[in-house]
């Protein structure tokens, strides 16, 4: 007699035969439901009962499920179930008996389960899963995999089980020839993604950005799964991921010693067999109800109105008028190339601004290269027609590129759209742009792009985002999903939500009975609500919309944002092209107006030119220990230099002078107040030969700005004061390592580096810092939640001992004589010195700190007097561990002051007497500050706000609405940032800001 184990996850179908001696006697290969988990089920159980092992069908004993989506088979065909943990465990154990840490990861789950063994029995001492963010898990190196086949296969691949398990296979195998893994951050795909193109457009191999997706991954598993945790040997590794070598690779850097059982993505299945077996389970399955349509539960599913184009006009032709035949011979042509995060294409246009040829191909993750077979295709189809007079880049890769091609003209792919689109349509009021990896708002007012918005860093809805999903449900992108979109009856209503997350959903509705072209067409709503309730949010959508980006070309999405709009909406051919189209006008214009200087090129010399590269590691900063290896493109004699963490090697070509870099100097100030000369900076282990105790202080979170009032209390005292360096890789590769839970980005450095000085000082100050000094005695001026209980996350993190913390509870708001008690009774007993010298440093310490201040403000009044009031200041608002740390801000001031920005961080600014009683009781200090500021903006003509924020900030998830409200009559820019290091998204953003900036002006000077 036999039992069958059936594990129906969220991705895989898994089954194993075993007979009554618990042996396997049939394994079934992995396979890929992509979302048919009734159709892919039936065929399954249907080969196994006519398996010819089995002799007789009658010879089946039981069949068993376990799995996300195995409970409501069990119940279609009223067969027992199995909670997936306990089948997991029970095969595991089978399999390596003794077994103390399984590490699971499957398709969307993530688990670590710890056992304790007595006997013969077995319980769980601990058990930790991820959240409902997918990152990390089988469908995320999925993405990722899918995202790159472009680059392995070319643009002719196409998603199905044998291919996807084969790209699997190819991009395991190119990362294992990897020379380092290069950075990535893995806390979410969306990140992933940035920094996986950012490496990709600044020249990193292949090979080391697969590892360092793969080393990322593992780095987060570690964080959001191990944390803390003591992990027993011996550690299995189990799940689809285990089948990974390179995903192995990188958590044998954690747990050497990790193995990889035999049927380790089927040990599920054996132990829901097992488990059958051992409780004596008998039934029998009729197949034939998974086939009939009330097998799915019968569910009312949220509808909306069905999709179809009654207001828009959809030219499905596309293609380029022919050529001329009384254009001159050669014809004078502009050439613009938009480097994309997915796709790469050109419009070469006339001197009457008509477009003449263009091309659309994928970028694959090889922008030097792409472009060199654009370059073929336009010399082979138009190379004798034309004389080539200009060229300009935009697009994320646009840089690089632009060096490659000596481009005329780099330019933001928000302006390149903004002036392609008004050529095409000068009424248009609004563009909603949706590419690959961003998407963009666009507000036009007489031509000029006047306000703007981009995706923070969530990708959802984007092209990226549809491709995906699309491959999921082995959908063809180009003419397929539109089709099955626009016969849909009844679209149902889907939540705005990830990628991960949508796929998720889609699999459950399918289950309960939703039909494939309703969650099709219920897809094309949830992408337009994302885009307006996310990108656009409270911004003004004219009655002139124009609708630009890949996903323009899909009939279903241009539907809905009509019906949900119901509005005309316009989409133009060439769209695709838009942003190059835009940039070769905007390079034709900077050509007539005198500005392009004349150059020989030989395109067909730059098509065959051999690109190679070295590496080197960057000295440019004496001071920077990060060590990060640049990459040096060799373009025939020509060499550009690329990479780095700090973007010194990516900025944008600009002509004009720098302005000063105030956050350098705001840098300089704290640094002099510190008199950092007297604090000792470790380079090395802790020393034991030290005649004084020391005590460490992290430079992170509220020591960014009350870091001078903790080290001189220290200092008074007579301790030796060890400061944490600045942030770099190694310090929050160390955080995010040792994290318990998830948080925002600034507490997992803070994390980083409080592990670093822990490992070098006696003692550590951590204080429970509760509230800062106010202007009002009414005013809470509370720290976030996470600020205020940072030493307790750490100190559970990293098991310091009590013995080692100097940790009292300060309330700064009550001003210096009331912090002496506190600091005094968190002292170690053998550390303390008597309550007057200690309320002397206290007070000294204090004034220190008061005078830092002053002398902010002082310089901030004289940056204001000296500048002109018809020239804009940027005003940089965010809690000073964002401003003031260059890994969290990405370098912004330096890269502000090259751009010829002049930028003033909010702490130059006294806002104290600002009115702000129209937001009562606010309960944040900094948020207090942050508010008063925007007011100061609002106010002030040449004022214009940046707020620099971080992803999952709760505080600020309350306060950017607070700011949009009183900036509403004037753009403004929030700058999210996170744990990836990509530095394209902030310039691009910038720039076009700047931009935006510059036609205000002008259009004010001509008013007044």
């Amino acid at each position: 007699m036999y039992d069958v184990g059936v594990d129906v996850g969220s991705v895989s179908i898994n089954c194993v035969v075993i007979d009554e001696h618990q042996r396997v006697v049939h394994e079934t290969p992995y396979l890929r439901h992509f979302g048919l988990v009734h159709e892919e089920a039936y065929k399954l159980l249907r080969e196994i009962l006519r398996h010819p092992l089995l002799e007789d069908p009658s010879s089946i004993r039981s069949v068993s499920f376990t799995g996300m989506h195995g409970q409501q088979l069990a119940e279609i065909l009223s067969a027992p179930h199995e909670v997936e943990t306990i089948a997991q465990v029970l095969g595991v154990i089978h399999v390596v008996p003794g077994v103390r840490t399984i590490i699971s990861i499957g398709g969307q789950d993530a688990a670590l389960l710890q056992l304790a063994h007595e006997g013969d029995r077995w319980h769980l001492e601990a058990f930790n899963m991820n959240g409902p963010c997918a990152s990390g898990t089988g469908s995320f190196i999925d993405q990722q995999a899918e995202r790159l086949a472009l680059a392995l296969y070319g643009a002719d691949f196409e998603m199905s089980q044998e291919k996807l398990q084969q790209t699997l296979e190819d991009f395991i195998a190119l990362g294992l020839q990897s020379t380092y893994p290069a950075p990535v951050a893995c806390r979410c795909t969306v990140f992933t993604k940035s920094d996986m193109i950012h490496l990709q457009n600044k020249g990193e191999t292949l090979p080391n950005i697969i590892a360092g997706l793969h080393y990322g991954n593992a780095a987060n598993c570690m964080s959001t799964l191990v944390a803390n945790r003591e992990v027993a040997e011996p550690i299995v590794f189990v799940g689809g991921m285990a089948s990974n070598r390179l995903q192995v690779q990188a958590f044998r850097h954690y747990f050497p010693s990790l193995q990889v059982p035999p049927r380790h993505t089927s040990l599920g299945a054996y132990g829901v067999a097992l488990q059958a077996q051992k409780l004596a389970w008998r039934n029998q399955v009729d197949l034939n109800l998974l086939n009939r349509l009330d097998a799915r539960s019968t569910c009312v599913f949220p509808q909306a109105d069905r999709l179809e184009l009654k207001l828009t006009r959809f030219d499905c032709d596309n293609s380029l008028s022919p050529w001329d035949a009384r254009r001159k011979n050669p014809a004078q042509a502009f050439l613009g190339v938009d480097i994309g995060s997915t796709s790469t294409k050109y419009a070469l246009i006339a001197d009457d601004g008509e477009i003449l040829h263009k091309c659309y191909v994928p970028t694959q993750g090889k922008p030097i290269e792409v472009t060199q077979k654009l370059l073929n295709t336009l010399l082979e189809e138009m190379g004798g027609k034309i004389r080539l007079a200009a060229i300009a880049t935009t697009g994320s890769g646009r840089n690089v590129v632009g060096d490659f091609l000596r481009a005329d003209l780099i330019i933001d792919e928000i302006t390149a759209h903004a002036r392609g689109a008004v050529a095409v349509d000068p009424e248009i009021d609004t563009i909603f742009e949706i590419g690959g990896q961003d998407s963009k708002y666009i507000r036009i007012e007489s031509t000029y792009p006047l306000d703007f918005d981009m995706n923070k860093v969530c990708a959802a809805g984007t092209g990226s985002f549809l491709h995906e999903l699309a491959n999921k449900l082995k959908i063809n992108i180009v003419g397929e999903f539109q089709e099955i979109a626009l016969s849909a009856c009844s679209p149902i209503n889907l939540a705005e939500r990830c990628t991960v997350f949508m796929e998720s959903d889609l699999g459950s509705y399918a289950q309960m009975g939703a039909k494939r072209e309703d969650l099709i067409a219920g897809l094309c709503y949830a992408i337009v609500h994302n885009y307006l309730n996310r990108v656009v949010e409270k911004r003004a959508v004219g009655r002139r919309v124009m609708f630009l980006g890949g996903p323009s070309l899909n009939q279903g999405i241009v539907a809905a944002f009509e019906k949900v709009l119901q509005r005309c909406i316009l989409v133009p051919k060439h769209r695709e092209v838009m942003g190059a189209y835009g940039a070769a006008l905007a390079v034709k214009e900077l050509f007539n107006r005198g500005g392009v200087e004349q150059q020989a090129r030989d395109l067909g010399a730059l098509a065959g030119t051999e690109i190679g590269f070295s590496e080197t590691i960057c000295r440019a900063d004496k001071k920077c220990h990060n060590e990060c290896k640049l990459k040096v493109y060799s373009f025939g004699r020509h060499k550009s230099i690329w990479g780095g963490d700090c973007g010194r090697y990516d900025i944008s070509r600009y002509d004009g002078s720098r302005q000063t870099d105030y956050f350098q100097e705001r840098q300089r100030f704290f640094q002099e107040a510190l008199e950092e000369e007297r604090f000792s900076r470790p380079e090395s282990e802790r020393r034991d030969d030290r005649s004084k105790p020391t005590v460490g202080i992290p430079l992170a979170l509220h020591s960014l700005e009350w870091g001078i009032f903790w080290a001189h209390v220290f200092a008074e005292l007579d301790f030796d004061v060890m400061l944490s360096p600045r942030t770099n890789s190694q310090l929050v590769l160390g955080g995010v390592e040792c994290m318990t839970a998830e948080t925002c980005f600034p507490v997992k450095v803070f994390h980083g580096h409080v592990r670093y000085l822990s490992e070098r000082a006696d003692y550590l100050f951590l204080p429970n810092v509760i509230n800062m000094p106010t202007t009002a005695e009414d005013d809470s001026g509370f720290f976030c939640p996470l600020v205020m209980s940072s030493q307790y996350m750490v100190r559970a993190a990293l098991n310091i001992p009590d013995s080692r913390l100097i940790r009292p509870t300060l309330y700064l708001k009550e001003g210096p004589e009331h912090l002496t008690e506190p600091i005094h009774r968190s002292m170690p007993s053998r550390l303390r010195s008597g309550r007057l010298r200690l309320e002397a440093a206290v007070h000294k310490a204090w004034e220190r700190q008061r005078a830092f201040r002053e002398k902010l403000l002082r310089r901030g009044r004289e940056i204001i007097e000296e500048t002109p009031t018809d020239e804009p200041l940027w005003i940089i608002t965010g809690r000073p561990y964002n401003l003031h740390d260059e890994r969290l801000n990405l370098q912004l001031g330096r890269h502000l002051s090259k751009l010829g920005i002049r930028a003033l961080p909010m702490d130059f600014l006294d806002v104290d007497s600002e009115d702000l009683s129209d937001f009562p009781r606010m309960y944040w200090g900094l948020g207090t500050k942050i508010l008063k500021t925007a007011k100061r903006i609002a106010r002030t003509p040449n004022w214009y706000g940046v707020h620099l924020t971080n992803f999952s900030c709760g505080a600020d998830s309350f306060l950017e609405h607070f700011y949009r409200h009183i900036l509403a009559e004037k753009p403004y820019l929030i700058l999210e940032l996170d744990e990836h290091s990509a530095i394209a998204g902030l310039l691009t953003r910038i720039e076009a800001y700047r931009n935006v900036v510059k036609n205000l002006q002008e259009k004010w000077a001509a008013k007044f």
